[in-house]
């Protein structure tokens, strides 16, 4: 079955798909925790700006921009899936639009196990909590046998994790938490807190993505993060959305 996927993203914030080739250092990263992390994932044609020169690293993301961030950095898709009819986001999601440009990541990420509510709203921003319990969720599925083997970096022991300010959080968001900062992927403050359901942001997001993809060997531990600018960026956005 041919399947398209729709990549056209808005102007208000969205994390696009870069073009291959698109290497510029972006300007607004200079005071920017992860900027290396950041500029390896633009090189590698995984994220981009919201415009050529912009990467907007303290911009919160929403849910559709969320859910399009892990779909494309975890290169889900659902080619080996066979339907009686094309699949639809509005399938499987209440008043979702098909023709939105999220629709498709949304169904994808469904499809491949990522838990996300019928009634989500795509234009609320997404928390900490809930984009780390996402790219794990991502993760066992790109390593079903991670807690075994640890990961790709042996990062993974299993070991007990204090989370100071986890009032907020049930069970089961408590140990995908305690399994994402076990792993390196996020980490706490000097406090022991995560801020759990504070907003993420673009840049905290893009570091968890690079963490989660060398933890299951996407990327290989001390990869270059440093950006060939040899290439000019002409990553354009759509603001039609």
């Amino acid at each position: 079955m041919m399947f398209i996927r729709k990549w056209m993203i808005g102007l208000t914030g969205a994390l696009l798909i870069a073009a291959p080739g698109n290497a510029l250092a972006f300007d607004d990263l200079e005071q920017t925790n992860g900027r290396e992390e950041i500029q390896y994932l633009k090189t590698h044609d995984i994220i981009a700006g919201i415009t050529g020169t912009e990467f907007q690293p303290d911009a919160p993301l929403t849910n559709a921009q969320g859910v399009a961030f892990l779909v494309k950095g975890l290169d889900l898709n659902i080619d080996n899936l066979r339907f009686i009819k094309a699949p639809k986001a509005s399938d499987y999601f209440i008043g979702m639009d098909d023709s939105a440009w999220y629709s498709t990541d949304m169904m994808i990420a469904q499809l491949n196990g990522l838990e996300l509510a019928q009634s989500i709203d795509t234009s609320a921003t997404m928390s900490r909590v809930q984009f780390a319990s996402l790219l794990w969720q991502g993760v066992e599925q790109l390593d079903p046998d991670i807690h075994e083997s640890g990961g790709a970096t042996g990062a993974l022991q299993d070991e007990a994790i204090t989370i100071k300010d986890d009032d907020s959080l049930n069970d089961s968001q408590r140990d995908v938490l305690s399994q994402v900062i076990d792993s390196d992927i996020a980490s706490v403050d000097a406090e022991g807190n995560f801020r759990p359901d504070v907003p993420i942001t673009r840049a905290e997001a893009a570091v968890m993505l690079y963490n989660a993809l060398e933890l299951t060997g996407k990327i290989q531990p001390n990869a270059d993060n440093q950006a060939d600018d040899t290439h000019s960026d002409d990553a354009k956005v759509d603001d039609s959305k």
